[in-house]
Order: C-alpha cells, then sequence, then structure tokens
C-alpha cells in the first residue's frame, strides 16, 4: 500500500508501537473490556487485522462494535476518519516528526533528559472550579521522541468530583530544560483543552505547575497540578480497568502533599479498599 493510501488507523499504531498483530490484539481486547466485556470477542482475526490496516475493507469499515472498541482506543478520531487516508503531518509524525514544538519556538532550548525518563503510570490531582472540587486520574506517558511525550489517563477511571462523567485528557507536551509544557484535550466533552506547564523535579519522579483551560468562551481558568510517578513494580501486570482510585478530595491531598524525597507511591497507595 502506497503512502498516499495509508490509512489513518495505521498510522496511529505505528506512532504507538502497537502496529504488530499481538500487540495490537492486547489492547484491543484491554479496552474493549472497559467497554463491555461481550465486545471481547470481536477482536479481529489475524487476516482481518490485517485488511484492516491496507483499507481494503467492503463498506470501507469493520462492523460497528469494532468500530466502538477503535474509538475508544484512538480518541478523538472516529471510525470513518480511522479508515480514511492519512493526511501527511499524520505520516510525518509516524516517521518520528515531530507533532508540535520540536521545530518551533522553543527548540532552540535544549531538553535536560530523555523522554523516556518520564515513561510510566502517574497518580495525578489538580483542583478545578470555584469554590474548589478535585480530579485524579492515572496517566499513562509514552515517549513519542526523544523530547516529546503522549499520555492519556485513564484507565482505571478518572474521578471528577461533582461529575458523573468524569474528564478523560490526551496529552501532547515536549520536554524544554526540566520543564514539560504541553496541551490536553478532553476526550469526553471536546470542547475543552488547555495548556499544560510542569517542573520536573530531580529524579523524575514528581512533577508539579499548573494547567490552563477555558471556563467559557470568553474565560480562561486555571489551576495547579501535581504528578507523583507510580513504583513501576506496583502496577506490573495490572487490569486498569479492574480496579478504582480513592475518593478524588482525599487522593489529591495524598498527592499535594507528597514530595520528591518521599518513598515512591504504589498503586496501592491509591486504590479504594486499600
Amino acid at each position: 500500500m502506497d503512502n498516499a493510501r495509508r490509512t489513518v488507523l495505521k498510522s496511529l499504531l505505528v506512532q504507538r508501537h502497537l502496529q504488530k498483530y499481538e500487540t495490537f490484539r492486547g489492547e484491543y481486547v484491554r479496552v474493549a473490556g472497559e467497554i463491555a466485556r461481550e465486545l471481547r470477542k470481536t477482536a479481529p482475526s489475524r487476516a482481518q487485522y490485517y485488511r484492516w490496516l491496507s483499507g481494503g475493507l467492503k463498506g470501507g469499515q469493520p462492523y460497528p462494535d469494532a468500530c466502538r472498541v477503535l474509538e475508544a482506543m484512538l480518541p478523538p478520531w472516529t471510525a470513518s476518519e480511522l479508515f480514511g487516508a492519512a493526511p501527511p503531518e499524520l505520516m510525518g509524525a509516524e516517521r518520528g516528526v515531530p507533532p508540535h514544538g520540536e521545530r518551533g519556538l522553543l527548540a532552540p532550548l535544549a531538553h535536560s533528559f530523555p523522554a523516556t525518563a518520564l515513561e510510566g503510570a502517574w497518580a495525578t490531582g489538580y483542583r478545578f472550579s470555584r469554590p474548589a472540587k478535585h480530579h485524579v486520574d492515572v496517566a499513562h506517558v509514552v515517549a513519542a521522541t526523544d523530547r516529546t511525550v503522549r499520555a492519556l489517563n485513564f484507565p482505571p477511571e478518572p474521578r471528577t468530583e461533582g461529575h458523573s462523567v468524569p474528564y478523560r485528557n490526551q496529552i501532547e507536551a515536549e520536554l524544554v530544560g526540566r520543564h514539560l509544557v504541553g496541551v490536553w484535550r478532553n476526550t469526553t466533552d471536546a470542547r475543552y483543552f488547555g495548556t499544560l506547564h510542569l517542573a520536573v523535579l530531580p529524579g523524575e519522579a514528581v512533577m508539579e505547575g499548573w494547567y490552563t483551560g477555558l471556563n467559557s468562551d470568553v474565560e480562561a481558568g486555571q489551576g495547579s497540578w501535581k504528578w507523583v510517578k507510580l513504583d513501576p513494580g506496583s502496577v506490573a501486570g495490572t487490569d486498569f480497568s479492574e480496579v478504582a482510585l480513592q475518593e478524588p478530595g482525599w487522593l489529591y491531598g495524598l498527592l499535594d502533599s507528597h514530595s520528591q524525597y518521599d518513598a515512591p507511591l504504589t498503586l496501592t497507595d491509591i486504590l479504594e479498599n486499600r
């Protein structure tokens, strides 16, 4: 398949290192189980999967249940977009060209360590609204390049105080010195987006700083945001879709009081029924 006809799906999977069938199927089954257990059975066979990548499906896309899972795996793309031709900028990102930043205004400013140092699961929390409410989640950080990272804050299900549907955020950011500077977008309600600026404390296990967002079309908001990396050994083999976070106000307090000199937090520290 030549590049002019490469699908968005294939480009996104290559970016995320999910293009190998076994790796893709594992992630597909995990995400499907978060939606409904019966959807795990909709994972494609090896032959079907490679037809998905080639864009050679009759009707242009798979059955609705599979489309539902793919949209949950790769927000904010719709199924029709995923099986369409990849735009040039997406194929550039697949080849390692950064999605933003590295060729821009901050490019002359060096990063102090490789982005791979930030990979892993992070417990994060911030305050929002007046009077203050709290949001907590586990952000899964992957290095996109030596300088840039991407993150999703689920699973487990985030907890947003006062909201029956929590904020689900997608993040892209770049390292500048010891700072992580980037953007976030709420994939639950795509109207909401903003920026983040976090200082990475020595040891690369605690980040603290600020986010900005929109309160309305004509009002910007801001708040503090604290990130604490979880001990990798405590999360190994965990099915994050099967666990639940502590109450937001309590967990935010735990994160806010955590310093770079404290013992690493474990997954058990932040879960209900500890």
